[in-house]
């Protein structure tokens, strides 16, 4: 079926005279006429029902009335939108960053909106996960990305990637660590996530139930702080995988091979309120882009 067709139906339908739909919609009474009888033949069922007051709905048509305006809306929404993106975006947008820029694809995010959007500027800013979320959800700031699974109703989340982490330990300790489980690397020295961390949130599903503790440690609220204090010899701790290898490459670090696939989801968010305003919806097209097999 023909979005014309849906709108001559409605036209039938809201004036009950076929004269005055056509004048409506500026066409002649044939052609209303021939429209709505190729739509009824389409879909198998009668619309109107003649009668001395003009034309009157059937109880299919009238259900499909309903379908018929949220399909015309949605159609108008679609060109309303398409509209706006024509249209050059301009202002600030405010972006959260919970880790490092290169595994954002920072720079990239930032080429590709410069090149589609010249004058929408953007400002970028460090943050962890949680904060990020609440953030967003308070609208102190316009999107962002966390490892935190989204909790709130105000903010919408768009899944971008699974982020494999591993457990890590001082190039120092290989033949130390070589073989242990993670019972076992739980009573060596730690350098922690903080309580606000999402890896904190990993390891603790790692020892939920099992009564293994974690009482020797550094504690750190930065990726870089963990990295450093790691290839310092300060302790073992979780990094994501892209980190862990780096690491190993320079050759101040070994991967503990613990068995269990430890992992967290990368995800973009912005207030779900702002989902149709034109400037999120470019940022959130080019994530997504930057994402192209892993978004969903």
């Amino acid at each position: 079926m023909e979005l014309y067709q849906l709108r001559t139906f409605v036209a039938v339908a809201e004036e009950g005279n076929l004269t005055k739909a056509a004048e409506r919609i500026f066409a002649s009474q044939p052609a209303v006429s021939g429209h709505v009888k190729a739509l009824e033949e389409e879909l198998g069922l009668p619309l109107f029902v003649r009668t001395p007051r003009g034309m009157q709905l059937t109880e299919a048509g009238a259900g499909l009335k309903l379908k018929a305006d949220s399909v015309l809306l949605a159609a108008s929404d679609m060109a309303n939108l398409a509209a706006s993106y024509r249209e050059e975006l301009t202002g600030s947008l405010t972006i959260a960053l919970n880790t490092d820029t290169a595994f954002l694809r920072v720079a990239e995010l930032s080429a590709a909106m410069a090149a589609s959007h010249p004058k929408l500027r953007l400002k970028f800013q460090q943050g962890n996960s949680g904060s990020i979320l609440r953030d967003v959800r308070d609208r102190r700031i316009d999107a962002g990305f966390s490892f935190f699974d989204n909790p709130y109703p105000e903010v919408l989340g768009i899944p971008l990637k699974e982020i494999p982490v591993r457990v890590v330990a001082p190039a120092a300790w290989s033949a130390r660590v070589q073989g242990m489980a993670l019972d076992q690397l739980a009573a060596l020295p730690w350098v922690r996530p903080d309580r606000e961390c999402p890896f904190m949130k990993v390891l603790d599903g790692v020892f939920e139930g099992s009564g293994i503790e974690i009482t020797d440690y550094i504690e750190a609220d930065s990726e870089d702080v963990i990295r450093e204090l790691v290839a310092a010899g300060k302790g073992v701790s979780l990094l994501k995988e892209t980190d862990a290898d780096a690491m190993v490459r320079d050759g101040v670090a070994v991967i503990c091979e613990t068995g269990p696939l430890l992992s967290l989801n990368i995800t973009f968010a912005h207030p779900k309120s702002r989902e149709n305003d034109p400037s999120i919806r470019a940022l959130a097209d080019v994530v997504r882009s930057l994402w192209p097999e892993e978004s969903c």
